[in-house]
């Protein structure tokens, strides 16, 4: 699962090729690799493709959205998850959640996700991992 800061790393500046755009190409191109989400993932991504106002940002959110498993996240997976983040990070639960039910692997430099990762509930992977392991 693909969150926003991985997103907006790679659509914020698109003239310039960053890792981050080639990783998220190599995300959306590779048939491999079964991206997951939820409705507030595509709702986050969508606004920010907005706030950019890039034309190949918004094409790179309907790629996204068109591999996108959009994951109807069960109760049971969001209080798990619930107890790892502050109230007012409900999104970051629905995206633990999502991963949980799933079994998919997180790709987020946000700190908030540390302790579950630690705690061995889903699998985090920063921005910075995940180019190593595609090798990009």
């Amino acid at each position: 699962m693909v969150d926003t800061n991985l997103f907006i790393a790679a659509v914020k500046n698109t003239k310039k090729e960053t890792k981050s755009l080639r990783l998220l190409l190599e995300l959306i191109n590779d048939t491999n690799v079964i991206l997951i989400g939820n409705e507030f993932l595509i709702m986050e991504m969508e606004k920010y493709a907005k706030v950019f106002e890039s034309d190949s940002g918004k094409v790179i959110i309907h790629k996204l959205i068109d591999k996108m498993k959009v994951v109807d996240v069960d109760e049971k997976f969001l209080h798990i998850c619930k107890p790892y983040f502050p109230e007012d990070e409900l999104i970051d639960i629905y995206h633990a959640a999502t991963c949980l039910q799933d079994g998919a692997i997180l790709i987020t430099n946000d700190k908030h996700f540390d302790k579950i990762n630690t705690d061995k509930i889903i699998e985090v992977w920063s921005i910075s991992k995940t180019i190593e392991e595609f090798e990009i």
